[in-house]
């Protein structure tokens, strides 16, 4: 199990030690070996976490372009720089730089509020409202908060501390819609994460690309009833495929909206850090195996 202990002093040192390739690579590497409780090779990776937390090690490609796509106002200016692109596009409603332009802001309903530089920070705003007190003390949490100290991934370093608004997505029953997260090895899918209910009671699933249901589990509940093929599977596997096409190992996050609508959300280039175990755990090396047996491009 986990030490918690050793899990508070990672956190601590985090926050106190200096930042640099060399001290970030010691600390996320005895943080991955406390998560996954056995010692990776970077190496010579044989898991797909391996796969990640190499990456994260030694960045493969442009890390100043994975920079600019882990700010979310500056992936959707990428993104469109590709006509073709412009339809995956979430629309922004609002972006801040500071507590005073949201404080006294009435947010129209059905939209939500996130941090640009941050991971996985959300507020849901279901009706015309303000901001509560506990919501504006998170807004000012959020803008201090520097998330590349505190996890150490390399692609969070610099970026600019803001807020965006959008609107909140909605599927064909008035939900919010399923989250579809394609990893990517080498600009090709090798499965699909599939969060539902993520606001609410969230539970997870995995589906190879094919859509055969995978006898695997996360950082959330497993979903035990598998979901029917996605009408749109294809498209999003061949949207995730050219998003992802430049990067070496990364996670495409997708919206399979009504209307063969497809919306992107974001890449994420170390989910969960890259050191959350599978359950089994012979599930990471049996993913790593199939990674590196993909055909080729």
């Amino acid at each position: 199990m986990r030490s918690e202990t050793l899990h508070r002093l990672e956190t601590r040192a985090k926050r106190l030690l200096p930042t640099g390739a060399h001290i970030d690579n010691i600390l996320n590497y005895i943080q991955a070996w406390n998560q996954l409780e056995y010692r990776p090779n970077l190496l010579e990776p044989r898991s797909l976490k391996e796969l990640f937390l190499s990456n994260k090690r030694r960045f493969r490609g442009d890390i100043h372009l994975a920079r600019r796509l882990t700010d979310k106002v500056e992936f959707k200016a990428w993104l469109r720089e590709t006509p073709a692109w412009d339809d995956l596009v979430v629309p922004t409603l609002g972006v801040y730089s500071r507590v005073d332009e949201v404080r006294d802001l009435v947010f129209a309903r059905d939209t939500i509020l996130k941090p640009t530089h941050l991971s996985g920070r959300a507020i849901l705003i279901e009706e015309d409202r303000a901001l509560d007190t506990g919501e504006l003390a998170r807004v000012r949490r959020w803008l201090r908060r520097d998330y590349y100290r505190r996890s150490r991934e390399p692609t969070y370093k610099g970026l600019q501390k803001r807020l965006i608004c959008e609107p909140l997505l909605r599927d064909e029953a008035g939900n919010v819609p399923i989250d579809y997260k394609v990893f990517m090895f080498e600009g090709r899918p090798l499965m699909v994460q599939v969060d539902l209910d993520r606001y609410v009671n969230h539970m997870q699933q995995f589906y190879s690309p094919d859509w055969q249901f995978l006898n695997l589990a996360h950082k959330y509940p497993r979903n035990p009833v598998p979901l029917d093929r996605p009408a749109q599977l294809s498209a999003a596997l061949d949207t995730a495929s050219a998003l992802a096409r430049d990067f070496f190992v990364c996670r495409v996050d997708l919206y399979l909206l009504p209307k063969g609508v497809i919306k992107v959300g974001e890449i994420t280039f170390f989910p969960n850090g890259g050191a959350w175990p599978y359950t089994p755990a012979s599930a990471d090396f049996e993913l790593g195996r199939l990674a590196r047996d993909l055909p080729r491009r």
